[in-house]
């Protein structure tokens, strides 16, 4: 496959997406990260990861496919070139996104589902694909991003542990919206050096069986538990050892019968128990 060779629908929506779209607070699923770097093979994205976050930017490769259809590298389109540029901005090629079939068709989706939450309250899709769900989620995000929920209501989207989707319409805003802005909250300051640590902390340190990690990011660990557990006593709050279970599952499982089990705390994790009163 050649660095010129046309998008397929997914990789396409998801170029557009990118170059049109706010930032969204759904979660980057791995199909759509496949995706991503397909683009960035392709050099018409470029991605950045810091953690948890991903950062994925659209190239001018990326803005000329999508106003072109087709990759500046394209030798079948390199004598069009010169003519293509030379259209008139309120050309068809030059259209805003908002007006290009995905977009229409997200919005289209994006109102249907909101009258049927509107109606049932909640829409279950039974074990859809990957694809499905990535588009799901888009659509969601439109729907989020261009206010189309009633007044007071927002939309939640969860995966089942049968793999089912299920889409519902709740109450007020979201839980993260009424936190505290970071710059608000007071700071908790975290030690460079794991010196006179709280005993449930020292307890941690000195099992090798739990928080099996990296040693740095064992170290960085503990540096954030004596943190939290140093602020907590200043604060009057007490600090607790994890009761640790004597049976070390940890992976989630489903029984012949169809019950399902999540996973459970494992001896091999590192936790502290922090108590506010009563």
């Amino acid at each position: 496959m050649h660095r010129w060779s046309p998008l397929n629908e997914r990789q396409l929506a998801l170029l557009g997406w990118l170059a049109s779209s706010k930032e969204s607070d759904e979660p980057w699923d791995p199909g759509e990260l496949r995706t991503a770097y397909a683009l960035r093979d392709r050099g018409l994205v470029t991605i950045k990861r810091s953690g948890g976050e991903v950062d994925a930017q659209v190239t001018e490769a990326g803005t000329f496919y999508i106003q072109h259809g087709h990759h500046p590298d394209d030798p079948a389109h390199a004598r069009e070139e010169k003519t293509a540029k030379g259209k008139a901005a309120g050309g068809a090629r030059s259209a805003s996104y908002a007006d290009r079939p995905v977009a229409l068709a997200r919005r289209t989706k994006a109102k249907e589902l909101i009258e049927r939450l509107v109606t049932d309250r909640r829409v279950t899709f039974t074990k859809p694909d990957d694809a499905a769900v990535t588009e799901w989620r888009r659509v969601i995000d439109y729907a989020k991003r261009h206010s189309l929920s009633p007044e007071g209501k927002r939309i939640e989207s969860l995966r089942m542990w049968n793999r089912d989707l299920q889409i519902s319409l709740v109450e007020g805003p979201h839980p993260n919206s009424l936190r505290q802005r970071p710059n608000e909250a007071p700071l908790v300051r975290v030690p460079s050096q794991l010196r006179s640590p709280h005993p449930v902390v020292a307890a941690l340190r000195d099992d090798a069986g739990r928080l099996v990690m990296p040693a740095s990011l064992r170290r960085r660990s503990l540096l954030l538990l004596q943190g939290l557990a140093a602020e907590a006593v200043r604060r009057g709050h007490t600090v607790k050892d994890h009761e640790v279970p004597s049976r070390r599952r940890s992976r989630a499982y489903t029984t012949h019968d169809g019950r399902h089990h999540p996973s459970s705390y494992s001896l091999r994790e590192g936790e502290l128990d922090l108590r506010v009163g009563a």
